[in-house]
């Protein structure tokens, strides 16, 4: 799912038959289900793993930077997205699965890539035992008792047609509870 643009600035190399690019490219990534490997930039361009580090699964990181087409130390290219000083997650070239999803829009400014909502707080409707959704909007195997009230900071909505398929207000890192089972008792 792809949403914005990247931006204008690009510098562009030639690595032997492939064309390297980096350009400015403020989006949100986010890790799926497993642990992603960082990588550093060396001085001559190749980036190579950094060993005593990762990004955990379930996690929300801001990027400024894409390097198109560099160089790993074992030779195959990759897409690289910068989430720290010289510190990449890579998009592999051949199209494998690479642990993380990209969502790319503009940042207004929050590192969170969720709008906020209005709610403030919510409270699973009465007669109700409400599932917890993650990120992907697949639950999980916990649920929340009728009555019970929530903080809320974020909500996510997906579909085309109205009313959507899908609203949820988060609770939690990777938490959300659907608009179906809650309602709003407190707003801004």
């Amino acid at each position: 799912m792809l949403f914005g643009i990247k931006s204008q600035s690009v510098q562009a190399a030639e690595t032997g038959t492939y064309q390297t690019s980096e350009s400015d490219y403020k989006t949100v990534i986010n890790t799926r289900d497993s642990m992603v490997k960082l990588y550093a930039k060396g001085s001559d361009g190749v980036f190579r793993v950094i060993s005593n580090r990762v990004l955990g699964p379930s996690s929300s990181w801001a990027t400024d930077k894409q390097i198109y087409n560099g160089v790993k130390a074992d030779g195959t290219h990759a897409t690289f997205y910068r989430v720290a000083t010289n510190e990449w997650m890579a998009n592999n070239s051949d199209g494998t699965a690479f642990g993380f999803e990209v969502r790319l829009q503009k940042l207004p400014g929050q590192v969170d890539n969720y709008p906020p909502s209005d709610a403030k707080v919510i409270t699973v409707k009465n007669g109700v035992n409400a599932p917890i959704y993650d990120s992907y909007g697949h639950k999980t195997d916990k649920t929340l008792p009728a009555n019970s009230s929530w903080l809320t900071d974020r909500y996510y909505s997906y579909g085309s047609g109205i009313p959507l398929n899908f609203v949820a207000y988060r609770i939690g890192n990777n938490q959300w509870l659907s608009l179906e089972d809650i309602n709003v008792t407190a707003s801004y």
